[in-house]
């Protein structure tokens, strides 16, 4: 049998673990045309759900519909249009039939076939002819409002902080209006970067204020995650303990993508039982193949940034502030821990709710096991 656990991009079929609730939910708010702000940690199953979300509403009747946007990378509201633009073959799949009607709409683009060079897969290229007009953003947007009146129509911006950086003046405005107009469409606004999502979405001076129903992805919990590891476990015809499945839980600190490949690597051991020791060697193996992240990331830092990451180990994220905690990592004030978490929290490194802590646990781990001694 095939190792069904994947941490490296989409999880499908068996290697899906659960978010029954969040599918049912979620599922209500599209069939509802409700627009959702999905966020969470990256690497935590974001996009792996969406897909499972895709794969429920193809077989669903009455159809709905579901665009897939990726805005990685995106710089301009040009980049925006371009975007959705290379994406509508996921809803209109023949190219001549897609021109045309892109034509008839946005007579100055041009749309043709494109390979990626990496994966082989087919796409679309665009490109302007005669430059970039504001009227664009509703045209294509039009689009997709036309393509809603035959049938419900999901939409999915991924990534969608990166509309923090565009430049072009009331882009935010205008993209309200129209979807406002939009009322069989569920737009999906999907992101890793907390901070800059909820500043989009609770600010009131924000155009987004109140566009979309918060849903902030939470962690599966343990008691899920232990029924399921054990099962295909046993399609392999091997058992693993409850207690064992639940130590990798802990140590990933329920994180979906580290704990698909702890129990990646646990699959191919050529054992037929398994140990804490086979957990710690699993572990070390992890924490080496992400030495040059892990490495890169922590050259970028400055000193107090580092410090402060220490400090944030060494309280726990609280009580950071006493004279003694400082004097353990050589700050000298408060405030240069105030003013390095502010860097931190606002690249994501770090995460504050009621205390601080650091976002990717296995970084935490990398500090822990080779920089706390």
């Amino acid at each position: 049998m095939e190792n069904p656990f994947s941490y490296t991009g989409i999880v499908r079929g068996d290697a899906f673990c659960n978010r029954q609730t969040e599918q049912t939910e979620l599922l209500e708010f599209i069939k509802g045309s409700q627009n959702v702000l999905l966020y969470s940690h990256r690497r935590y199953g974001k996009s792996s759900l969406i897909y499972k979300l895709f794969n429920r509403l193809e077989r669903q009747r009455p159809k709905i519909n579901t665009l897939y946007v990726e805005l990685y990378g995106t710089l301009s509201e040009k980049d925006f249009v371009a975007a959705i633009l290379a994406s509508l073959n996921q809803i209109e799949s023949k190219l001549e039939k897609l021109v045309k009607l892109v034509r008839s709409t946005i007579r100055s683009v041009k749309l043709g076939m494109s390979i990626d060079p990496i994966t082989g897969s087919p796409g679309i290229s665009v490109s302007f002819d005669s430059g970039y007009n504001d009227a664009m953003l509703s045209n294509v947007l039009g689009l997709l409002g036309s393509f809603s009146e035959k049938h419900k129509l999901m939409v999915v911006f991924d990534e969608f902080q990166e509309i923090a950086g565009y430049k072009q003046e009331g882009f935010e405005k205008r993209l309200r209006a129209i979807i406002q107009q939009h009322e069989n469409i569920s737009y999906f606004f999907c992101g890793s970067q907390r901070h800059i999502l909820t500043e989009i979405f609770t600010n009131k001076n924000r155009a987004f204020y109140k566009l979309a129903q918060s849903y902030p992805l939470a962690k599966i919990q343990t008691d899920q995650y232990v029924p399921w590891a054990q099962k295909l476990f046993l399609k392999k015809g091997n058992k693993i303990e409850a207690q064992l499945v639940e130590e990798i839980v802990f140590r990933c600190e329920n994180h979906p993508m580290y704990l698909q490949q702890f129990l990646f690597y646990l699959w191919e051991k050529k054992v037929s039982g398994f140990s804490i020791d086979t957990v710690d060697e699993i572990e070390l193996k992890i924490l080496q193949s992400s030495q040059n992240e892990f490495l890169n990331l922590w050259d970028s830092l400055t000193l107090n940034q580092k410090k402060t990451l220490k400090l944030i180990l060494l309280t726990g994220g609280r009580e950071m502030f006493y004279a003694n905690a400082l004097q353990a990592v050589d700050l000298n004030a408060g405030s240069q821990v105030t003013r390095s978490l502010e860097k931190l929290v606002g690249h994501d490194i770090v995460l504050k709710n009621d205390d601080y802590k650091i976002q990717d646990v296995m970084f935490k781990r990398w500090i822990q096991t080779f920089l706390l001694r």
